[in-house]
């Protein structure tokens, strides 16, 4: 059986890097954002393996019969990847994240694989994600844009942590954490720590990021679609020096204590 493994927290916190990363590994197959699949299953034509989705190795099955998806809810399309996958691959990654609509989604695939599921928090400071949200309108002078923009955010950012946070008092033994700071600061290190424990006992092929043909991912970050070594991989910290006061300030005041939980002082 391939164990699946779900990248949850929310939305550009770095889960299209941390699933590239994972996916250096030939044992472990990347999806992407899995529940965009339903949601926008007509707007891609191609998969990042650089074949149409009818020929892709991974969606083509799926998309062969366009009446598979109908009815199908995300945890059902995700169990269907991992079973399709049938154990060629040790690890299916799924990074579709906790955010409202897919907050109990971890648990019930905990319940119907068992110790098949593994959820990967993924944090990243919530000043940082806020930023990247409402920076286009920020620079447009958009001021009420901005300010409903970063009180949605921090509320997603709240809901979508704290999903992950309850699974891990439930399932503790099918849960890690993992900042994005020190994935991009240390990404040898940080993944070396991870990957051994998602797969115990394997060493994490830094110098393979990029050679592999297991990246089947239709949705997610335009990284997805490039090619990365692990010099590469940089912070994305421009909202130090970019990000308002102000907007600072109030994202700061909405996200406290749990920023400060995650080291976000």
């Amino acid at each position: 059986m391939t164990k699946l493994v779900y990248i949850g927290g929310y939305g550009h916190s770095g889960s299209t890097l941390l699933e590239y990363l994972l996916a250096a590994s030939p044992d472990v197959i990347a999806c992407g954002e899995v529940v965009s699949v339903l949601r926008d299953r007509s707007r891609k034509s191609k998969c990042t393996c650089r074949r149409s989705i009818r020929d892709c190795p991974v969606w083509g099955p799926i998309f062969a019969v366009p009446e598979t998806l109908d009815g199908m809810s995300h945890a059902e399309l995700s169990q269907a990847l991992a079973a399709h996958d049938g154990g060629a691959h040790a690890v299916l990654v799924d990074s579709s994240k906790t955010a409202w609509r897919s907050i109990d989604v971890p648990f019930r695939l905990a319940r119907e694989l068992g110790q098949d599921f593994q959820l990967v928090h993924l944090v990243r400071d919530p000043r940082a994600v806020s930023w990247s949200t409402v920076k286009k309108a920020e620079r447009r002078g958009d001021r009420s844009i901005v300010a409903a923009r970063a009180a949605s955010t921090a509320a997603g950012w709240w809901i979508a942590n704290l999903a992950c946070e309850l699974f891990g008092a439930f399932y503790r033994d099918r849960y890690l954490r993992v900042r994005y700071e020190d994935l991009a600061r240390a990404p040898r290190e940080t993944m070396g720590a991870l990957f051994d424990k998602v797969l115990p006992g394997s060493a994490w092929p830094a110098d393979e990021i990029g050679r592999s043909d297991t990246r089947h991912q239709l949705y997610g970050n335009r990284m997805r679609a490039g090619k990365l070594s692990l010099g590469d991989v940089r912070e994305d910290a421009g909202w130090h020096r970019d990000m308002p006061g102000g907007v600072r300030g109030f994202v700061s005041l909405l996200t406290a204590p749990l920023r400060w939980r995650y080291g976000y002082a």
